[in-house]
């Protein structure tokens, strides 16, 4: 093993996959919503089948996010420790495109394609819609929008958003932890992971001291995965980045979640094929890269542009079903639209700002 390339000689570049690995996992997500959308039936997702139906293709797409973000802000943090420069980063990076988004469907797309008037819409408060603004994403749905749908929020992908911001505070916490006490990191994945199967096998209830299950759970689960992300970081130097251990994580990713959580057995391999293939230097990856990235606009966006879609084409069979359509062609349709947009907006808008850091 000792000839093995080690993590840290393949991430201590530039040239990685990383932005087009995202970018794919967009692609994922983008691949479960039409399904959800257009037929209301997520069984089709392939990815249900490949896990013996225990994942979807975007909660796949989530877990890869949240492995790269560990490992990525992990290190931006460590290597500047600079609390003022770090949070600025991540505000630039997350949420003015969220709160362009946002402002933009309440008061510009919101009136022009709601069912209502002009004045009924109006006189509905947008205020919880805009809680979105504060990570809340607890509504995501405006008067008169998309209620003849299967589904009728503006969007479904910025539920997210949220733990990744919890994330970023927790790295404030974790770092001064873990510069001491390396393996305290192995702590915080246990934890998390203890709090993500409690929260999915031992507590019934819908709520815990207050608060929702699902966000207990997700915090459990997606924390994990972020903690996971670091733990590469922080190993970097220990671990080998060879074909024979891809292999064996895909082995292992396959036979575990058969038998166990898809969650912890991701955690356990799937990470790895995530690092390994984000770490390797693919010549399609350099030239994404010349394009720009593209994945945060393509998340944020391609919701609305696929319900848009199902608005402009869909069918009701017999004239009171909720509008539907082909999920492929809603698919092929909206990365026809929702690229362009994505395009400018990270060199006319995300990319501008960034400058900023």
């Amino acid at each position: 093993m000792n000839n093995k390339r080690k993590l840290a000689d393949l991430s201590a570049g530039r040239d990685n996959n990383l932005n087009l690995v995202r970018l794919f996992a967009s692609f994922m997500v983008m691949y479960m919503h039409s399904f959800a959308l257009c037929i209301a039936d997520q069984s089709k997702d392939i990815m249900y089948t490949l896990t013996f139906h225990k994942a979807l293709s975007g909660q796949v797409a989530v877990d890869i996010f949240f492995v790269i973000s560990g490992f990525l802000i992990y290190r931006s943090y460590d290597r500047k420790t600079n609390v003022g420069k770090y949070l600025k980063a991540r505000f630039l990076r997350i949420w003015p495109l969220l709160a362009l988004f946002i402002l933009s469907t309440a008061y510009i797309i919101g009136p022009i394609i709601t069912t209502m008037s002009r004045e009924e819409y109006f006189q509905h408060k947008q205020y919880e819609y805009l809680t979105n603004l504060f990570f809340a994403a607890s509504h995501t749905r405006l008067p008169g929008v998309f209620y003849n749908h299967i589904v009728i929020d503006i969007n479904g992908s910025i539920w997210t958003l949220r733990y990744e911001v919890i994330c970023y505070i927790f790295v404030l916490m974790m770092l001064p932890i873990i510069r001491r006490y390396k393996k305290s990191i192995f702590i915080m994945i246990g934890f998390f992971a203890a709090l993500y199967l409690f929260m999915s096998y031992g507590w019934a209830a819908d709520s815990l001291a207050f608060v929702s299950k699902d966000i207990i759970l997700n915090i459990g689960r997606l924390t994990m995965m972020f903690c996971i992300g670091a733990f590469y970081y922080l190993y970097q130097d220990k671990i080998p980045i060879c074909w024979q251990m891809l292999l064996a994580s895909i082995v292992c990713l396959v036979a575990a979640s058969y038998f166990i959580d898809y969650e912890i057995a991701f955690a356990l391999f799937g990470s790895y094929i995530v690092i390994y293939i984000g770490f390797q230097d693919w010549k399609i990856a350099r030239l994404y890269d010349k394009v720009g990235d593209l994945s945060y606009g393509v998340y944020v966006i391609s919701f609305l542009v696929q319900q848009l879609v199902v608005d402009a084409m869909g069918v009701s069979p017999d004239g009171y079903e909720a509008l539907r359509m082909d999920p492929y062609v809603n698919l092929g349709l909206s990365l026809l639209i929702v690229l362009p947009i994505a395009f400018i907006s990270w060199h006319c808008f995300e990319k501008q700002l960034l400058k900023l850091k």
